[in-house]
């Protein structure tokens, strides 16, 4: 199955689930309704392309479900786009709680704000590893930015910060052969 067709299989499973919770559930788009406020939300925090764009941050998409954000694609200014939505409302975005990344693929556009996602977050008090999730290449990819950054991990966690916990990704894959996701359940599989 080819990749791209896999990653719209992905995105339609965890919006299809997000939005299976029953005859109440609300759908919406940045909704600050209070106790009325929909379950899931789709925000966009990017949808630039890679020109330099002063109006637009890269791509990049929310789907909020409850006080869970499942973040697709990292561009440029995704963790700034995520803070200004928690500032108008939508705790999910906080910055200390962007914990889960699908990459649709591996242009620089899609993933430039990778580096930010691991780092901001965990010097802001995020208290689990970042899960990515991707296509071939995307464990190489964190590896190495972990590598690149590796000076300012050891100076936070050793230096005036003394930050307790490690920046990490947890790679839910076991093989670097393309996509793979399992359900909340463990009963489905796309890979």
């Amino acid at each position: 199955m080819p990749r791209q067709l896999r990653f719209g299989l992905l995105v339609a499973i965890l919006f299809t689930g997000a939005c299976r919770s029953g005859p109440h559930s609300k759908i919406g788009i940045d909704s600050q309704e209070g106790n009325n406020a929909p379950r899931t939300r789709v925000v966009l925090l990017g949808t630039g392309t890679p020109n330099a764009d002063p109006e637009h941050s890269g791509p990049a998409v929310a789907i909020v479900v409850d006080d869970t954000a499942y973040l697709v694609d990292c561009g440029p200014g995704v963790v700034r786009r995520a803070a200004a939505a928690y500032e108008k409302g939508i705790a999910a975005l906080e910055p200390s709680k962007l914990r889960l990344l699908y990459v649709s693929h591996l242009h620089s556009d899609h993933t430039v704000g990778l580096p930010d996602l691991l780092l901001t977050p965990w010097v802001l008090g995020r208290d689990a590893p970042l899960v990515v999730y991707g296509p071939v290449g995307i464990k190489n990819m964190t590896d190495h930015i972990e590598q690149a950054y590796e000076e300012d991990i050891h100076m936070r966690i050793d230096g005036l910060e003394r930050l307790t916990k490690r920046v990490s990704v947890n790679d839910p894959c076991s093989r670097d052969q393309g996509w793979t996701w399992r359900s909340a359940d463990g009963q489905t599989d796309i890979g």
